[in-house]
Formats: C-alpha cells, structure tokens, sequence
C-alpha cells in the first residue's frame, strides 16, 4: 500500500472513532454557577442548567457543584436528571449518590444513574471575526476567554458589505417615515448584492427601525445574509428591544445564525421572567450552528463543490493555536455542515475537483444517516493536488437536474478546464442558470498563503458568480 493510500485510509477510519468528550472549560462552568446562584427561582436555575447541558458535557465533579446549589431533594434529582446523561466520566458516578441525605433519594438517584453512558462530545464552533483586522487581536488559547466564556474558533469576513455602505443603507431607512418604505429600501438592498452582514453591522441597522415589529421584520429580511453571531452578540442584538415578546421573536429567527452554541446558556440573562426563560430554552434547543464557511444549509436539493487543487495545501495557524491547511479546515466545516445542517427530508451530493472533476455519486441522494456518514468519511479522505478547473466543477454542479442550489468553495484562479477566462465562465454559468434558476452561493477560502495566490481576482470571480445567480458570497481569510 503506497503512503497516499494509507494516509486517505487512516483519515476514514479516523472518521469511524467517536471524538473524546470535553467537560466544560473551568472559566465557562464558573460563569454557569455564578449565572445558577443568581437565580433565586428552581425552575429558573434548572432552566440555566438545561440550556447548558444541550451542549456541554461534565465531570461529575462539576454535576455534584451544580446539584447542591439546589436545597431541597426533589429540585437535586431535577437538576440531576437533567445532567446524567451530560456526563464524561460516568465511572466516578457513584459520589453524586452521596449528595442525597434521604435513602428514598439516593435510591432514586441510583436509579438515574444505573444506565449512564460516557456523554458524546460538543461538536466545535467556528464563529466569524469581525472585518479587518480584528481577529489578529484574539489570543490563542483554546479555552476560555476574559468573559468568562469558550472562545470561538475565529475567521476572518472579509467578503461583507462595506461599513459605509451599511451606514449610507441605515440612513435610508431611517429616512422613509412608513414601514413599508422602509421594508421596500431594505428588501432592494439585500436582494442588489451578494454580500453577507457581520453582526455589528446587524446592530447598526436595526436601530434604524423605529417598532419593534419593523425591527424584527427586518432582521426575519436579513436572515441568509447573516455570516454568523457569537451568543454574546445574539445578546448585543436582543438587548435592543424593550420587551421580553420581541426578544423571544428575534431569538426565533437569530438562533441559527450562533456559532458558539456552547456559550448559548448567556442569551438567557436577556429575558426577566422564568417563563420567558423557559420559553428561550426551548428555543436554543434547536439551535443548528451556522457554519461561518458555508452558513445555514437551507436547500433540500444541494451539492457541495469543493476545491482539493493543490493551493489547498496552504497552512495557516487559527485563533486557537491550530496549524491546518486549508483543506483541512474546510473538511472540518464541511463534516460538520453534512451531520448538522441537512433536513431529513434533504438530498444532497459532492462534487471535487482539481484538474479532475469527480462526484461522489451519480446523482442526488437522501440525506439518510448512512448516506450523511459515507459522505462524512469520504470527505475526510480528501488529498489536495493538482490545477484548478472551476468551469468544469461548476458544468457538472448544473448538469444535475434535481440540484437547486450549489455550494461553490475555491481558492484560487481557474487554471484547468475548457473555459478558464473569468468572463467565460460567468457567460456559461448564465445560460446555464437561465434554464434550472440554480442559487450558487460561493466561498472564496482564502486563510494562509500559497505562491500561485491571487486573493482579489479570487474574490472578484466568487462575488460575481454569486450576484449572477442570486447566492450568497463569502470570502474568508
């Protein structure tokens, strides 16, 4: 077997492993029980706890801190009942027992725990840094922060609407004295251009709007075009409504744009009342985490393209420490879109290409759990090699007749193909695109550096591909 070989072996069955579980980090879990003694109301703390446990895991040691803030047993068994299965090392269960005074209660307590399996870990986030040079400011440390929360994976958006044009927009609105105008010159800008919104940007349109209803009109408007918001930015944005109804509307729409879900737990010091909180419990529940490379996978008919060419092998260091190529990174993302993201009523399929142009299957097929884990093992199988032939890619994406919208991520100039001048292309894509109306949303993944780079042609093509069909455009570095 030559080294390739066994290389795109060793990552498949890397894929097959169960990831370890990780315990919440100390700083994060401190701002938990501080968030938990707070609250003088049980039902308020087992709240907190819930929202929490949905996407962190515990030692049994920070289960038995979190169950004896509560003083009577029956809210101790509450509140353990809503971590057991939460837990990462269920082998020193057997101490929680002894936080019960009363035997009805440790037998109960016994009785929850008898059946406790090592908890499965929390899928990592990635969350967009702000435009420009922001995020060569964060520290590296991979956990924790000075807020006391886990510290996203960051990148770089460079590919939203520039500031002044956001400001000269939320001028506008605030210029139209009706709702419907206001709604009207928001809906021409968005539907105008491919750019994405960067949360702060989000925050300065939305006080542009004088009702609440305008407000969460809007934010419903922009939505898609959201590139994805830390919890602490979803608070930034509720904290600008006055009443506890709107921030449960917004909080609907906005749950999906988070991409630190881990940290989810803060939204809930936005809202006053423990029914309020419940109810925004409930919400977070659902979270699917927005991708700051691909976004929310909205498409029940979507194919994925993916550059392996050999620009691919770029290697960069990320906010956490991490040195990964570019390949590697967008693996990750991809991964984690195809086990998170797709509806269970989706289809879906791949596409790769370098010189080459390869699908992974014929045609469209069911996102299944079966399907979703081939496609999962198969892309971490990916090597990067070879040119870069986006118009045969993007010829094979259209020749699909199901596919309504394509995922397009590259990194570099069109090297290979039959057509490879810009012009060329987008003229194809056109025809193409006047048939089957297919949405491209395009990723100009451009992290690290690579000798044969030309980072602002790169953005040109994908920005252009992406306004000619009606996607959404992001470019990352």
């Amino acid at each position: 077997m030559n080294l390739s070989r066994c290389l795109a072996l060793c990552l498949t069955l890397a894929a097959l492993l169960p990831a370890p579980a990780r315990a919440m980090d100390g700083a994060l879990f401190q701002q938990l029980e501080a968030r938990v003694d707070d609250e003088h109301l049980s039902d308020a703390k087992l709240t907190l706890l819930k929202t929490a446990a949905s996407t962190n895991t515990f030692t049994c040691a920070q289960v038995a801190r979190l169950v004896e803030r509560f003083s009577f047993g029956d809210d101790k068994l509450e509140a353990l009942s809503a971590l057991k299965d939460r837990i990462e090392d269920p082998e020193n269960k057997r101490k929680l027992v002894t936080l019960f005074s009363f035997d009805d209660e440790k037998e109960k307590a016994r009785a929850l725990l008898a059946h406790i399996r090592k908890a499965a870990p929390a899928a990592p986030s990635a969350a967009p840094a702000a435009t420009g040079s922001e995020s060569t400011r964060v520290s590296a440390s991979t956990r924790g922060s000075s807020t006391g929360e886990m510290m996203p994976l960051l990148v770089n958006q460079v590919g939203a609407w520039p500031d002044a044009d956001v400001r000269t927009l939320a001028a506008a609105l605030q210029k139209e004295d009706f709702t419907d105008g206001r709604m009207s010159v928001l809906r021409t800008a968005i539907s105008s251009r491919p750019e994405g919104f960067t949360s702060a940007q989000l925050q300065q349109l939305v006080p542009s709007l004088t009702f609440s209803d305008d407000m969460v009109q809007a934010v419903k408007m922009m939505d898609a075009h959201i590139l994805g918001m830390t919890s602490r930015e979803v608070r930034g944005v509720l904290g600008t409504y006055s009443f506890n109804d709107d921030k449960l509307k917004v909080l609907r729409v906005l749950k999906d744009a988070i991409t630190d879900a881990e940290n989810k737990f803060i939204i809930l010091d936005e809202f006053t009342f423990g029914a309020q909180k419940e109810e925004a419990r409930r919400i977070l529940e659902t979270i699917k985490p927005r991708s700051p490379v691909y976004g929310t996978i909205r498409s029940k008919r979507a194919i994925f393209v993916v550059d392996v060419s050999g620009s691919m092998e770029a290697r960069f260091t990320t906010n956490r420490g991490e040195s990964l190529t570019r390949l590697q990174f967008v693996q990750r993302e991809l991964q984690s879109v195809l086990k998170e993201q797709l509806a269970a009523d989706a289809k879906f399929n791949l596409v790769v290409f370098s010189t080459r142009v390869q699908t992974w299957k014929p045609r469209l097929v069911a996102a299944t759990p079966r399907s979703v884990q081939e496609a999962v093992q198969y892309v971490g199988a990916l090597q990067q090699g070879g040119g870069t032939n986006i118009h045969g890619a993007l010829e094979k994406a259209f020749a699909d007749s199901e596919v309504d919208a394509v995922y397009f991520l590259t990194d570099g100039m069109p090297t290979d193909g039959k057509k490879k001048a810009h012009a060329e292309i987008l003229e194809d894509v056109a025809a193409w695109d006047a048939q089957r109306e297919v949405v491209v949303n395009t990723v100009a993944f451009l992290m690290g550096s690579f000798k044969s780079d030309n980072k602002p042609r790169s953005r040109e093509l994908m920005l252009q591909l992406a306004k000619a069909t009606g996607g959404i455009y992001r470019a990352i570095e």
